[in-house]
């Protein structure tokens, strides 16, 4: 794992770990910057992942669906894979993931 998938791996770590303690506000900031890192470094799958965790929690959507999301999110870390169709497929996974 390069460096930068290193940082944010732990990022997304930190996050599964504080995200039940934040305010929506806070936690929306913090997946706002693990967003801009994936972006910077062109980690598409992560990027489209967070913005789908973003919406989410602008919905207001349940604790359970947020950390299903930062579940997928870890997942996106971890994958190696950089291009956009593999964003397209872990968001796909992530919609299956919560409609069950």
């Amino acid at each position: 794992m390069q460096a930068h998938e290193h940082d944010l791996a732990e990022r997304v770590a930190r996050l599964d770990v504080t995200a039940r303690y934040l305010r929506a506000r806070d936690l929306a900031n913090e997946i706002g910057a693990i967003r801009a890192a994936a972006d910077a470094g062109g980690m598409l799958p992560v990027a489209a992942v967070a913005r789908a965790l973003e919406r989410a929690v602008a919905r207001g959507e349940s604790q359970v669906a947020v950390g299903n999301w930062i579940a997928m999110l870890n997942e996106a870390v971890g994958c190696g894979r950089t291009d956009a169709a593999s964003g397209s497929v872990f968001l796909a996974a992530g919609a299956v993931r919560l409609a069950s």
